[in-house]
């Protein structure tokens, strides 16, 4: 059994035992999101209402033919672009704990800690999500109602152009629980979790499975809106920015540790409120969210 970790602990402590024990279910924003080196334009590190930017590269067209007549060797073909795309760490959100003095010396809070960064990256996860919609991606494919869904329509999901233009290293298919479930019912995939049993990742189906090499995913926070019931990625359609440092305050103000979930870095703060003597524990979430790339994300419809 687990050491208790009381509230008045060193707070690294505390942020070391929150993050040891075994995550709920929280979709990964690493699936399909890329997680922006965290600097502003001048390569300063990124703070709480800076902007960074996110390039966005394309170069389209066939090759030409080499003409020695007329030495065409250097010509410029010209259907490259790099654009880029703002993110600024403009929202921030929290939940506190509070613990009564005389309760300080009874309560373990590293599983109240755990479960109240599981809230606030939730949270982080519906934001993030809701910006898969139809106004942001616009290619979608049909794949039926989840009765007749199965390991062949995510065969076939690999002639649909778009999806099929991602490599195939980064090609992932993540859908809601009711089409996950009916895919794990499909004895291909149940054989096929039997015959290569691996210790996945907590929305991990399988880890490749009809060239989708970076793997099948179960989401809890899909937007629903136009029967979405998944999406295929290359894993570039959304960007999030997250500060490279956060705020430090005096330490006879604010204690402070960082915790981590999932690749990104939250808050952790404690301080002592003088009137009662209680100590609060505030979790919190600095980000920056938006499209990278409108073509890297494919909504999987119902119909």
């Amino acid at each position: 059994m687990a050491a208790v970790t009381f509230a008045n602990d060193d707070i690294q402590v505390i942020a070391a035992e929150a993050c040891v024990q075994e995550n709920l279910p929280v979709d990964d924003l690493r699936v399909h999101s890329i997680q922006l080196n965290a600097q502003t334009a001048s390569g300063s590190p990124a703070v709480f209402d800076d902007t960074v930017k996110v390039p966005i590269y394309a170069a389209s067209g066939s090759a030409t033919a080499w003409n020695a007549s007329t030495n065409n060797y250097e010509d410029e073909t010209g259907t490259q672009s790099v654009t880029y795309k703002d993110v600024a760490i403009d929202t921030r959100k929290k939940r506190t704990i509070r613990i009564e003095e005389l309760k300080i010396l009874r309560t373990n809070i590293a599983p109240l800690v755990r479960l109240e960064l599981e809230n606030v990256a939730r949270t982080m996860v519906n934001d993030v999500n809701g910006l898969i919609i139809d106004a942001n991606f616009a290619t979608n494919e049909i794949v039926g109602l989840v009765g007749s869904f199965d390991a062949d329509v995510v065969v076939g999901l690999r002639s649909v152009d778009q999806i099929r233009k991602y490599p195939t290293s980064m090609r992932k298919a993540v859908f809601n629980t009711d089409y996950s479930i009916a895919l794990q019912q499909d004895p291909v995939i149940n054989n096929h979790n039997t015959l290569t049993p691996v210790d996945l990742g907590s929305n991990q189906i399988l880890t490749s499975f009809a060239k989708f090499g970076g793997g099948l995913y179960e989401f809890e926070d899909i937007p629903t809106a136009l029967n979405q019931v998944g999406f295929a990625t290359n894993g570039c359609g959304i960007a999030v920015a997250m500060p490279s440092m956060y705020q430090n305050n005096d330490p006879e103000t604010y204690e402070q540790a960082e915790l981590d979930w999932n690749g990104f870095k939250f808050l952790m703060r404690r301080h002592k409120e003088k009137a009662t003597g209680d100590i609060l524990i505030t979790i919190e979430a600095q980000y920056g969210f938006a499209v990278a790339d409108e073509l890297g994300i494919t909504r999987l419809v119902s119909a």
